[in-house]
């Protein structure tokens, strides 16, 4: 088991993305991060959805949060708004390891519009809040993916527009390929990024292999292979979580590596 040291609170390490720290700066020491909330994310199709989110480097339990977005004006931690509050052991949610996402269905049904928020803690001390991940169990009507005849693709689920070519620029290392998104025009769009882990692993469909898409999707050269987030690593500041697209799997990789692909997103709001 880990000795805990001692505790400080680290705000936003998770949410440096592309313009984040590249110095191999380990928190692991003795500290408590904030975790990031992955799924859900966008439209859901259940409404009694698994919760996901990264691990964080000495934490031992984890409190989870989903509120209706109507009462997130409400006090911030009063129980009684919310339709989830559990806390979990990193045992339970299934990353005491910190090599994957950390994962939780709660015994809970959602409606609407909602949001849902992560606290890590050690033992008794416990770090920030994680931002917010608004998600919505509504239903969209007709195909999920919009082909816009530009070279773009928009996702009606998460209100995202990707490269309809997954693999614009070949193998690059993290910086590169923030730089390549940063830089990128497209379809008369100036303001393409590399998406954060929540929005890369939103393609993901656990069902499907090689690559691990939606069925009828309209992309074209999907690697079945790892592609960069933006999203730095907690522990480690050198290190970015990817998602490997044969058959969705999650984890992170020192940022000087040169053989990951890179896809683009852009917001539509």
């Amino acid at each position: 088991m880990k000795t805990f040291i001692g505790i400080l609170l680290v705000g936003l390490l998770g949410f440096l993305g592309c313009s984040g720290s590249n110095d191999g700066t380990s928190t692991a020491s003795n500290t408590v991060g904030e975790a990031i909330p992955v799924a859900p994310f966008g439209i859901i199709e259940t409404s009694n959805p698994t919760y996901k989110w990264t691990p964080v480097p000495w934490a031992t339990k984890y409190r989870l949060l989903v509120q209706d977005t109507n009462q997130t004006t409400t006090t911030r931690d009063t129980n009684e708004t919310y339709i989830v509050d559990e806390s979990y052991t990193a045992e339970e949610a299934g990353c005491e390891l910190e090599d994957g996402f950390c994962e939780a269905t709660p015994d809970a049904e959602i409606i609407g519009q909602n949001v849902f928020k992560v606290q890590a803690c050690a033992n008794d001390e416990c770090g920030l809040w994680s931002e917010l991940l608004k998600f919505d169990f509504s239903g969209i009507n007709g195909p999920r993916f919009t082909d816009n005849g530009d070279d773009t693709v928009t996702d009606k689920n998460t209100k995202l527009m990707w490269s309809k070519n997954a693999n614009l620029c070949g193998l690059k290392n993290w910086e590169d390929a923030c730089s390549y998104c940063g830089g990128l025009t497209l379809a008369n769009h100036s303001d393409w990024r590399l998406p954060p882990i929540h929005e890369l692993w939103s393609l993901i469909d656990k069902h499907q292999f090689n690559p691990a898409l939606p069925p009828g999707n309209p992309f074209m050269n999907v690697k079945s292979d790892h592609y960069w987030s933006s999203t730095t690593d907690a522990e480690i500041t050198s290190r970015a979580w990817y998602v490997y697209f044969g058959s969705g799997y999650e984890g992170f990789h020192d940022k000087s590596y040169y053989y990951f692909y890179v896809w683009c997103v852009r917001d539509i709001f």
